[in-house]
Parts: structure tokens; sequence; C-alpha cells
């Protein structure tokens, strides 16, 4: 809460006299410096660091700004002080790096639930001068407390990125969210990458195949800062929309499929290749997707909406989530419109997921039976998340 008063010129009014009194041939009429202009005072939060425990730890300031006279001749100005409840101002710093394009006075000696005022005077120190500001500026220092910490939705992981969600604990005041990074493939960070006001923040510097774990702090309208939350990681990995897939009696030589984990290589082999996870096939029953070279495939419970749930998807988006832990096979299985299927592929140390989305199904304008599909393939060895449903 902030109050503006008007300020006695007493006690410029005392400098002056007290100067006269002193030696009158000094005061010249005019050594008096022009009044401060546009003074105001605001009350804030500054946040420093967080504690191991995840607690902010930062300090209560008054920020004091000021705009210098209009024949401002390079004079210091002097800020004064006071609790609201005292009698009498003191005298709490002398500025000297103003510019023109303003002033500005940090008071850190506040407490919280206190009351101050503050006014400010420019100095004509040669000849013992001051003239004070026209108002005097009340600010109240708040209580001590916090908003709450969001609490942070599993993150979606994307191709070389990572969407970030949470829910407000705190209602009212919440001005908007730090967003830091917290893990990287086992070492710990505490790194502010971002900060927003909404309740989602999308990471584009993060890579395939890492681990990285996020933790968001809310921030009021006074700057104070909630404890970190609780700690959520994902796991970007490459994914690809309308890739194209023909069935092998109808187009052997593009009919297969090998999850690929860079860009830069063609996934679509034929159906025949030792390389390929799996081919398409079709027959009178319709089409099949069919293991290969050690793969194994399970359908996804339910159907599915999209590859993955990323920013801007609807409220209803569903998603192959987690890689199921069980129901794989290594023969083939019904391929139907808007199901995902999750690949199981062995490598060395372990296993790799993969996952597609069937987008639809049909023939060319020769009669060639194939498929139109999404996909994505986590290249983190053993590491079972996918995407999130929303």
């Amino acid at each position: 809460m902030k109050i503006r008063s008007r300020t006695l010129a007493a006690s410029a009014a005392a400098l002056l006299l007290a100067a006269c009194d002193n030696d009158p041939n000094v005061i010249i009429r005019g050594d008096e410096p022009g009044e401060p202009r546009d003074v105001a005072a605001r009350y804030e939060w500054v946040l420093e660091d967080f504690s191991s425990s995840g607690a902010p730890v930062g300090y209560p300031v008054v920020e004091v700004t000021w705009q210098p006279p209009s024949d401002w001749n390079r004079e210091v100005f002097r800020v004064y002080g006071r609790a609201t409840s005292s009698s009498g101002y003191s005298l709490i710093a002398t500025v000297t790096s103003c510019t023109t394009s303003g002033c500005v006075y940090r008071d850190r000696n506040v407490q919280p639930g206190g009351s101050y005022d503050f006014y400010v005077a420019a100095v004509n120190e040669g000849a013992n001068l001051e003239t004070p500001s026209e108002f005097f500026e009340t600010v109240a220092v708040p209580g001590a407390g916090r908003p709450a910490a969001p609490t942070p939705v599993t993150p979606v992981g994307l191709d070389d990125a990572v969407y970030l969600r949470w829910t407000p604990q705190s209602v009212g005041s919440l001005s908007h969210y730090l967003v830091y990074l917290t893990r990287l493939d086992g070492t710990d960070y505490l790194y502010r990458i971002g900060q927003t006001d909404g309740t989602g923040y999308l990471d584009e510097e993060a890579g395939n195949g890492h681990e990285f774990g996020y933790r968001v702090a809310a921030v009021d309208t006074l700057g104070h800062v909630s404890n970190l939350s609780t700690q959520v990681t994902g796991v970007p990995r490459p994914d690809y929309h309308g890739e194209l897939l023909y069935a092998f009696s109808d187009n052997a030589a593009e009919s297969g499929f090998v999850f690929s984990a860079s860009e830069g290589d063609n996934p679509i082999v034929a159906g025949s290749s030792t390389a390929a996870h799996f081919r398409l096939e079709s027959d009178a029953a319709g089409w099949k997707i069919v293991p290969l070279n050690g793969a194994q495939v399970v359908e996804f419970p339910g159907r599915t909406t999209a590859l993955a749930c990323g920013p801007g998807s609807d409220a209803g988006c569903r998603a192959a989530t987690v890689a199921p832990t069980s129901g794989y096979t290594s023969g083939p299985v019904p391929a139907n419109a808007e199901f995902s299927y999750v690949f199981r592929i062995p490598v060395t140390n372990g296993v790799r997921y993969g996952v597609v989305r069937v987008q639809l199904l049909g023939s060319d304008q020769t009669g060639r039976d194939l498929m139109i599909f999404d996909w994505a393939h986590q290249t983190r060895v053993n590491e079972p998340r996918l995407s999130i449903t929303r």
C-alpha cells in the first residue's frame, strides 16, 4: 500500500536561515537547487537464491525512484525516511549516481508489517542548501507470507523439447512463475531457464535422449516467491508426422520401417530388410503390422487422438503415454486407424521403445494399399516414457 502526502518545506527553510546566520555573504539568490520530480516508492521482495530444501532466500525492500529537477546541474540527492509512527525523518542515503533518465534507491532497512515514509531532496553541497520533493511517499510493507508452490504435471517429451505444465495452488494475486532446470542425466542443477504468466512452459533447448528435471516457483504481485515445486523429469525423443508405408504385397521396396534416431536417415526400407523393425501387410482381412528382426509390438489400449499431447492440444487429447510392461508379441497385429502401437526393440544393454499412431488406412490411385502414420522413437535405452495425456 502506498500513500502520497505533501512534505513540509520547513526543513529547507531552516537550512537556508542557518546558512544565512553563519555567513550571509555566501548565500546568493538562485543557489537553491530545483525540486526532485515524480518521486515514487514501492515495496518488493528480492529473490537471491533457494535453500537446499527449496525455500526462497531473499529480503524485503522499498524502492524509491524520482526524476532530477528540470534545471538539474548535477547536484546530489538525499533520501530521508522514517517509520510512519516516528516523529522525525533521518537521512538514510546520499545518491550521487543519478542520470537524466532517473534515479533510484533501495532501502533494505524495512521489516514485514511496518509502514514507512520517504522523501527526496536535491542538494547544493557548496551552498549547504537543499530543496525537498513536494510530496512524501508512504509504503506499507506486507507481512512475511508467500504463495503456495504449484503442483507440476508429468512433462511431455517431444522432439528436442519438453513441455511442462502445472496446477496453481494459490488463488488471487499471482503474477508469474519461474521455471528452473534442476537435473540433467543424473547431475543436479539450479538454473533459471525462463518465466511465464501462464501454467505451461516449452523448453526448446532440451535435446533428444537426455533426461531433464524441472521445478517451478510461483511469484505474487509483490514479488514474494513460493517454495520450489517438487521435481518432475522428461525425456525428449524424435517424432515425425505423415509417414507413408505401402503394403508388402503391393510395393515391397517401401513396406518396411526402421525407428531411426537421426533425421538424416530414411526410415522407409524394404519389407525384407534385416534393418527393418516392422513392415505393413494387407490381405482380405485388412491391414497388419508385422514385427521384424527381434522387435515386438503391442496395441496401446484404446483409441488415441494424437501422437503426443503438447502445447495447444485439446482438453480431450489422448496419446500413448508410457510403454506397456507386458502384452508384446513378435507376430502380426491388426492395424486400425486412430490407434497407437508400441514397439519394444532390443539393443545393447537393454531395449528401446517406439510408437506408431495410424492416421489412416487406404489405397493410392493405382490400388496399392498403404498406411499413413505418425511415429516417435525414445532414444534413451530402457526409458518407457513416450508422452502423456493432457
